[in-house]
């Protein structure tokens, strides 16, 4: 039997878990809008940052610089299209046309945004690294110190999530590829039994 404190804290943590599930609709339409928000203005970062490539290129032509010019783009390059895919998954839900669960579609299009704020601070870091290259002064050379300490501190926050994320991406990946392989076996079934049946 169940003692009275343990009811009640049962209770609360029933409680607690539904509150936290549940949204209404005005709790979801502001989730969406805030994590539409930070996708949006990051994908308008990256875009300019690939229009208007920044640094004098004054010495872009030594491998260093070339080297980092190139993990500039990747990161951009990057960050805008996690951006993008998290601002198309928040207008589906905003839609209503989310093809599974609200609550992980919004758990999707916020890892998306995340990965797309990481790759911002990398590209960001690139671009620091380069002007560090060019100007070869003191200022800039603690800059990017500073610079690849709060990285660092940024790294160090987003371990477990990256590892979480990276760990059910896989076992995503896992499951619809076994459920790929079943499905394209029943397909080349009937495939093959309408063709013997024609002949």
């Amino acid at each position: 039997m169940v003692e009275a404190d343990d009811k009640t804290e049962f209770d609360n943590n029933l409680i607690s878990n539904l509150t936290r599930t549940t949204l209404t609709t005005e709790e979801l339409n502001r989730r969406v809008g805030n994590l539409l928000v930070v996708a949006v203005l990051v994908a308008g970062v990256t875009f300019a940052g690939a229009i208007t490539v920044p640094g004098s290129g004054s010495d872009r032509n030594s491998g260093i610089s070339k080297n980092l010019m190139r993990l500039y783009i990747c990161f951009d390059m990057l960050g805008m299209n996690c951006s993008l895919i998290a601002a198309i998954i928040l207008c589906r839900i905003s839609l209503g046309r989310a093809s599974d669960d609200v609550t992980s579609s919004m758990e999707l299009a916020t890892c998306y945004n995340f990965y797309s704020l990481l790759c911002m601070g990398l590209a960001y870091t690139c671009i620091l690294a380069i002007t560090v290259q060019e100007r070869r002064t003191g200022f800039f050379r603690d800059i990017i110190t500073l610079q690849a300490f709060f990285l660092f501190i940024q790294l160090f926050y987003s371990f477990g999530l990256i590892l979480s994320t990276a760990f059910k991406a896989l076992a995503f990946l896992l499951a619809n590829l076994f459920k790929f392989k079943a499905g394209m076996k029943r397909r080349m079934y009937h495939v093959r039994t309408s063709l013997m049946g024609r002949e």
